[in-house]
Formats: C-alpha cells, structure tokens, sequence
C-alpha cells in the first residue's frame, strides 16, 4: 500500500493518528486507505471534517476514529455493496 499510493498512504496514517487511540493505528491505517481508495479524497476530507466539526461544536465524542469509519462505512456500503472491511486496497477488489 505504502509503494502503490504513497500519498494517500501518508493522508491514511495522519487521519489514524489524528483521529485513533494509538493500539489501533495500524487497522485503522487500512481502513482510511481503502475509504480514500473507494470513497475519494473528497469524500474522506468530507467526513473528517463533519467529525472534526462535532468536536468543535462541544458535542461529546468518545472516540472519534469509531464515528468517522461508522460514517466511512455506511458511505461505502451506499457506493459499492460492501463496508471497508470487505473492499480490497485497490479501486474495484473486493474480498469474497
């Protein structure tokens, strides 16, 4: 994942570290790899901001890296059928 997208790679672990108690950072690494993967950066940076906006308004989250892949879920298995933990590291893979 890491060689195949740099980029995206980067984006996935600064939203893990940002967002996710540190013993799940690497799975949550993959899971925002593949919601950037399938959803677009767009619609990651989209809810990212939703969560960080709930924060802001001083509503209570416990743990905002389960509301944000709650969110990324829910969007995925909208757009592909699937939630994250069923959708491959590449754009149309899925895990059967």
């Amino acid at each position: 994942m890491r060689d195949t997208n740099p980029g995206l790679f980067e984006f996935a672990v600064q939203i893990a570290i940002h967002h996710d108690n540190p013993k799940v950072h690497e799975i949550a690494v993959v899971g925002y790899y593949k919601a950037l993967i399938h959803l677009g950066v767009k619609r990651v940076r989209y809810w990212v901001q939703r969560v960080e906006k709930y924060r802001l308004q001083k509503q209570r989250v416990d743990n905002p890296g389960k509301l944000l892949t709650y969110h990324l879920n829910k969007e995925a298995r909208k757009r592909t059928g699937f939630g994250l933990s069923d959708l491959g590291t590449e754009p149309g893979h899925y895990i059967s």
